[in-house]
């Protein structure tokens, strides 16, 4: 088991696409983001500010994947200060 993955991962239903069975925890997913953004429609929320929403309380919710994100981008801001000659390459 991952962490941060639920330890339930039973068999719920069945996906639409492949008809291959769903994870219950993808079914419990599904419902609890189908019950936030019906909220955030009834309260008049853009879209990009309820996916926003939900990056944010995503990362807030799994630090080690925010902190690897938060790498990554420093590397990559690195290799673009080296491609242009602002940083020197060791």
């Amino acid at each position: 088991m991952r962490p941060g993955q639920p330890q339930d991962e039973g068999v719920e239903s069945t996906d639409k696409q492949g008809g291959e069975p769903k994870p219950q925890w993808a079914t419990r997913l599904d419902r609890h983001l189908a019950q936030a953004a019906k909220l955030a429609a009834d309260y008049g929320v853009p879209p990009e500010v309820f996916a926003a929403a939900a990056w944010h309380a995503y990362l807030h919710a799994s630090p080690a994947f925010a902190q690897q994100l938060e790498q990554l981008r420093f590397m990559a801001n690195l290799e673009d200060l080296r491609g242009s000659g602002r940083l020197a390459k060791a």
